[in-house]
């Protein structure tokens, strides 16, 4: 049982003092926001660059681009998200997730860069039996917290 004072405190100062402090992620950008790089090609590739469109319509919020598109196994490919100003306080968090055929599926985070708040980077290997080729799909998401979200909000995406 929460004490009177501690339940006016919050009431007060506008705190749900029994709010979850979890965050309820919600994709802000279109599910089929995909680049395919292809792995085990003999020469590096050039980069892949992909619009990110608003969740909702063809709405460009951002670009994605993987650097180089391609190339041996092992190599090691640059990942950037540019979230544009008008919608980088919105995006708290970006992914990637990775198709690699039989090699299965797995998400990444990238990381925010401190410098500015709208840029998301990450550096992955490529990785595979020597002579493999495939092609494998990365499909970039961008996430806001509905949590952080108040009704009347407008995320414009």
């Amino acid at each position: 049982m929460w004490p009177a004072g501690l339940l006016l405190v919050c009431s007060v100062l506008g705190y749900d003092c029994q709010k979850d402090t979890e965050p309820n992620w919600v994709q802000f950008n279109g599910s089929d926001d995909s680049v395919t790089i292809e792995v085990g090609a003999a020469d590096l590739l050039d980069p892949v660059v992909v619009d990110l469109t608003s969740s909702v319509t063809s709405l460009v919020v951002g670009s994605a681009t993987v650097t180089p598109g391609g190339g041996p196994v092992g190599t090691e490919h640059t990942l950037l998200v540019v979230v544009e100003d008008e919608w980088e306080n919105d995006v708290e968090r970006v992914t990637v997730r990775t198709e690699s055929g039989d090699r299965g599926a797995d998400e990444y985070e990238l990381e925010p860069d401190p410098a500015d708040e709208g840029y998301y980077g990450l550096v992955i290997v490529s990785v595979g039996e020597e002579g493999e080729q495939r092609s494998d799909e990365l499909t970039f998401r961008l996430w806001y917290d509905s949590e952080e979200v108040s009704t009347g909000d407008d995320t414009g995406a």
